[in-house]
């Protein structure tokens, strides 16, 4: 729909730019504003054949069709579902600051010129410059109130940067009505005409400007991260797994793979969150024949609603789809906690796998099992923090810690015995150990944990490792973590086991030497 949107932008502007707002006008724009619309036309008519592998909502009726139109499911004019965004102000100001590092400052100056010029009697073209900036200020001041996401996180104000291309956009319209004011009001002082051809070169000159400062950033022909994520993720489940999504990333990047591109048929994919939608099941389930579905609806409280529906729960799914391997990616829907009656959560890369309690958890298969189970090779920390990018990125260096991560979290289970914990926290500490001396450049977490793990074993007085040397790595490496992650509220506290540990280490090696 998207296209739907930039269609009627298209189709809008030129008439805007070329006539006055008469009547007649007025009625153009309209009919090119329905005319952009047009492609909504097809939503009610693929509901209806309901041939398509995966969609949204079902629109064979007028209120379905409104709730997708409205997008009510995620708030009419919201950017998100139960999300509480930045202030009002504080978007403003953000966007003021992204369009002074978009836009030339010549682009910023022209179109101010515009506005500057309305107050001359002889202006040209004075409804338009009005229309574009009540354009701009509206639209800016409306999604400003609007955009429920907070922008102090990276990938939130990359989301929300994207809505002011279209501000962007009427400011260089105003520009392109600026430059032409300025060259009349500059012969007119002049008392010349000679400055018309500097009109051209100008604007030749504004537009080459932007190309050249934004070429690299816009090119992005070789950029296939998304692509290696979730054919990553693909390849690394068994044969006719089904895998429950959830999320924008993995749902939208392994769909496309999945369902456009053709890899894997035979898994199944079924999204977390639409499962709660009345409509998604009635839609996709004869999709997928290789699920079975035990109602018309996921709910974590499991009976009959008043349309009829019959809701299950995630533990009666499981059960119902034993003979296939569940997987969830990326994490498991809080709302329904049924599953821990007898299934586990075991690491699977950036995945999970959903594994029956009955299982007995095996350290050295498992290490075996999920040991470089994705091909990536791209550099920690590399994209733009506010990119899908770089969050695929993070999904897939993590992914190499979830494993001794979740040995660690077992090994501290209380009530295994002594022998049990000493050998989880080895398998943990060796796993550590290999992944925070592969690379240079790794996420700053892995340092931490690994300087826990090395002071478990430590304690353990078992085996054949050195105290000195597992003392040395545990303070080094919560040196290294207090460097590089400032915000951790525990840092006071990790602070003060520094001191005590250096002090450990001071006294062994003294006990050492006498």
């Amino acid at each position: 729909m998207n296209l739907t949107k930039i269609n009627t932008v298209i189709r809008v502007t030129p008439c805007a730019l070329t006539q006055e707002l008469s009547l007649g006008a007025l009625w153009k724009l309209g009919l090119y504003f329905s005319a952009g619309l047009l492609p909504y036309a097809y939503l009610p008519v693929s509901s209806y054949l309901n041939q398509a592998r995966w969609t949204w909502g079902d629109q064979t009726t007028l209120l379905g069709f409104l709730t997708h139109f409205l997008r009510e499911e995620y708030g009419t004019f919201s950017l998100a579902k139960s999300e509480v965004g930045s202030s009002m102000s504080e978007i403003l100001l953000s966007q003021m600051t992204n369009m002074r590092t978009e836009l030339s400052f010549n682009i910023q100056a022209l179109a101010v010129w515009a506005n500057v010029c309305l107050a001359r009697k002889d202006r040209q073209n004075p409804s338009l410059v009005w229309l574009f900036t009540g354009m701009f200020c509206i639209y800016s001041l409306f999604f400003a109130w609007r955009a429920n996401l907070d922008i102090s996180k990276p990938l939130f104000m990359g989301v929300v940067e994207r809505f002011w291309m279209q501000s962007n956009a009427v400011v260089a319209v105003l520009a392109g009505v600026g430059l032409p004011a300025l060259v009349s009001e500059s012969n007119r002082v002049l008392n010349t005409s000679g400055l018309q051809c500097l009109e051209w070169l100008s604007a030749t000159l504004f537009v080459i400007y932007q190309i050249y400062s934004n070429y690299s950033i816009c090119d992005q022909s070789t950029n296939y991260v998304i692509d290696k994520f979730a054919k990553n993720l693909l390849a690394s489940v068994p044969h006719d797994a089904i895998i429950l999504l959830r999320g924008d990333l993995p749902g939208n990047s392994l769909r496309y793979m999945h369902y456009c591109e053709g890899l894997r048929p035979d898994i199944s994919l079924v999204d977390q969150e639409m499962m709660t939608y009345e409509w998604y099941l009635p839609k996709m389930a004869k999709h997928l024949p290789g699920v079975k579905f035990p109602g018309n609806r996921w709910n974590p409280v499991e009976g009959i609603l008043p349309s009829g529906m019959v809701t299950f729960n995630l533990y009666h799914f499981l059960e119902i789809n034993k003979q296939k391997e569940t997987f969830v990616c990326i994490g498991i829907h809080e709302g329904d906690p049924t599953w821990k009656k007898n299934y586990s959560l075991w690491p699977w890369g950036s995945c999970d796998k959903l594994v029956s309690s009955e299982i007995v958890f095996n350290p050295e298969e498992w290490i075996k099992l999920t040991r470089n189970m994705y091909n990536w090779t791209e550099e920690y920390g590399r994209f733009d923090p506010s990119s899908w990018e770089s969050v695929a990125n993070e999904e897939m260096w993590q992914a190499r810690m979830k494993t001794p991560f979740f040995i660690f979290n077992l090994a501290e289970t209380a009530s295994l015995p002594s022998s049990v914990k000493a050998q989880l926290y080895t398998h943990a500490y060796s796993l550590y150990k290999e992944i925070v001396y592969l690379q240079k450049e790794h996420p700053a977490n892995w340092h931490k944990n690994y300087a826990i793990a090395c002071e478990r074993v430590l304690r353990l007085r078992e085996g054949g490792a050195d105290p000195e040397v597992l003392l040395s790595e545990t303070i080094r490496h919560f040196r290294l973590y207090t460097q590089k992650a400032r915000n951790d509220p525990q840092l006071a506290d990790i602070s003060v086991a520094l001191k005590h540990l250096r002090k450990e280490l001071q006294s062994l090696r003294n006990r050492r030497n006498v």
